[in-house]
């Protein structure tokens, strides 16, 4: 995982984006960091990723720097960028750049050259840069998965380190260059002004100066089909190396324990005696003792505070449950007190307070709101006499009514 760190490195965005080129296939490409992630934020999501190492490019006033570092315990190899040119720069400057896509389908081969130092850190840092790239067996690689290279080469004067990525590249040995075109083209020349086929072949010679196989040494037999047509298993065929970018000129700074913040083993410019390494791993054990207090600390805190806040919840549960009993007594001593009254007691309570029996005639006629009917002669005479009123006062059967409503007030 390539990533960038602090305010100045911007300035590496395209660096960036070529070594995940790099890296390729086993990269996070299109990973987009934040301002607000930490270093705490990627170490934590390496081990569900899979990610074995961090590529960390930082940028300050003075230089730039390249901190590789295995997840997720360390070491840490910090080195200085003295120099480098992008793959846009590198690719500028050739005649006929060369980066199919396919070409970043598998992982590149790395070759390491006079890393054989006897310095503990140099070792440790061959160690790094090496397992960077996942190991091959030589017994089951195809060789088509093999067409590209990262070479790291070591000064043993000043100890830099020198990055170069190249593409491989292989064509047949002892073939005619034009019959290299119409093989690797696929295309039907135009041989209208030609009188024989031989001349399609000899025409133009067989190489130019700067197209001679001088070096024997390039020339193999290859084991399985290359890419390339003619390119094929038992023919010979030199291999040529095409640089694609980029280029890496580092210088080793220091190399320490754990991700980014563990104890200095090698510093380039800083000499320590042993007493202030013995007084730096003092305050770094007491501080880590402060840090382990605290934390203790802190877990009891919240330990109590659990503890208070269950409490108050059970006593919560307690005080409801309590509610719910004095409302069901409640209700039960309401329905025992119903269910012992007795009509007989409403009788005579309603006695007691109206002087009147509800069962009477008289208190059925009131309480219905119906006034009784009369009985016995004199009823029915008052009633016929009503009937002969309203009679005499309709006129005949059919006419209309002379007496005039009453008009309303």
């Amino acid at each position: 995982m390539v990533i960038r760190r602090g305010k100045a490195a911007s300035v590496l965005v395209d660096l960036e984006r070529d070594l995940r080129k790099v890296m390729k296939p086993y990269t996070a490409e299109s990973l987009r960091e934040s301002k607000k992630n930490s270093l705490k934020d990627f170490v934590n999501v390496a081990g569900p990723l899979g990610v074995s190492h961090l590529l960390i490019l930082s940028a300050s006033e003075n230089a730039s720097y390249l901190r590789i570092a295995k997840t997720s315990r360390g070491p840490t190899l910090t080195m200085k960028i003295k120099g480098y040119a992008l793959t846009r720069d590198v690719l500028s400057i050739q005649t006929r750049p060369r980066i199919p896509d396919l070409l970043f389908k598998n992982p590149p081969l790395v070759v390491m050259n006079n890393f054989g130092s006897d310095k503990p850190h140099m070792k440790v840092a061959a160690a790094l840069l090496q397992n960077l790239f996942p190991p091959i067996d030589v017994q089951t690689t195809h060789l088509k998965s093999c067409q590209r290279v990262v070479l790291l080469h070591m000064d043993k004067e000043t100890d830099e380190i020198s990055l170069r990525h190249y593409a491989v590249d292989a064509s047949p040995v002892g073939v005619n260059k034009n019959l290299k075109k119409l093989v690797a083209k696929r295309e039907v020349p135009d041989i209208g002004e030609l009188q024989d086929v031989a001349d399609l072949l000899e025409r133009g010679g067989y190489a130019s100066d700067s197209d001679v196989e001088e070096n024997r040494e390039t020339h193999v037999t290859l084991s399985h089909d290359f890419t390339g047509r003619a390119n094929k298993a038992t023919r010979r065929s030199a291999v040529k190396l095409q640089e694609i970018g980029p280029r890496l000129e580092l210088e080793l700074v220091k190399l320490q324990e754990g991700m980014c913040d563990g104890q200095v083993l090698y510093h380039a410019h800083i000499k320590k005696t042993e007493q202030e390494i013995n007084k730096q791993e003092k305050a770094k054990k007491d501080k880590e003792i402060l840090k382990a207090s605290r934390r203790k600390q802190q877990e009891e805190n919240v330990r109590k505070k659990q503890a208070l806040e269950e409490a108050k919840k059970q006593e919560q549960r307690e005080q409801n449950k309590a509610h719910l009993a004095e409302k069901r007594k409640r209700k039960e001593i309401i329905a025992d007190a119903t269910e012992n009254v007795s009509d007989d007691d409403d009788v005579a309570y309603y006695k007691q307070e109206l002087g009147v029996d509800p069962h009477t005639d008289d208190h059925v006629s009131r309480n219905s709101g119906k006034k009784p009917k009369a009985s016995g002669a004199g009823a029915k005479q008052r009633r016929a006499a009503h009937r002969n009123a309203s009679t005499q006062a309709e006129g005949p059967k059919g006419a209309k009514s002379s007496l005039r409503k009453r008009p309303k007030a």
